[in-house]
């Protein structure tokens, strides 16, 4: 029996130690310093810098530059802003003394991304007539300087069918998958 009543106090104690607890302090204790969590630092040492100059850059881009410019993206390992243009006599220098806090390089491409976005919009328009031709596009975007892509269900079938559609549009024809929703359940 002495040992039942031994066995009870040592489980009751921590019980109503911790109900205590709570009901001693009135309000929460202030924070300390261990306690605010520190800012985030990013992986890439400059990698907040290519970021926003990446932003300036693209921001700028298409209204400044809309028959030169194609696109931008970073090297972050690099450090380096990869500035993609089809060569024009200035661009380079305009687009440096935009970002001059960054290193820059610039990569030659055959299309602006005007041009890119006016062939995505051809595309875009046919989505439905491609559907009724039995050739299910689940995307379509582009890539810098270089090509529409448009992504579908059989490649090795359809590739031609939609190039010989397009014979002027640089087309990237390459498999894609149907948007699947990710749900909460």
């Amino acid at each position: 029996m002495m040992r039942r009543r031994y066995l009870a106090v040592l489980l009751a104690v921590p019980l109503l130690t911790a109900c205590a607890a709570p009901a001693a302090s009135a309000s929460p204790p202030p924070p300390s310093a261990a306690s605010v969590p520190a800012p985030e630092k990013s992986y890439w040492p400059g990698q907040e810098e290519l970021m926003e100059a990446a932003g300036r850059i693209d921001t700028a881009g298409p209204s400044r530059w809309p028959d030169g410019y194609a696109g931008v993206a970073t090297d972050m390992p690099a450090g380096v802003l990869l500035v993609y243009r089809i060569p024009t006599p200035g661009l380079d220098a305009e687009i440096q003394a935009l970002v001059p806090e960054v290193t820059m390089r610039t990569i030659d491409v055959a299309y602006s991304a005007r041009q890119l976005a006016a062939w995505s919009d051809q595309v875009r328009a046919d989505i439905a007539w491609w559907h009724r031709q039995g050739v299910m596009v689940h995307g379509f975007y582009s890539r810098s300087g270089e090509c529409v892509v448009v992504e579908i269900n059989d490649p090795q079938r359809d590739a031609d069918r939609i190039t010989n559609r397009y014979p002027r549009m640089p087309l990237c024809v390459e498999q894609g998958y149907p948007f699947v929703p990710l749900t909460v359940d």
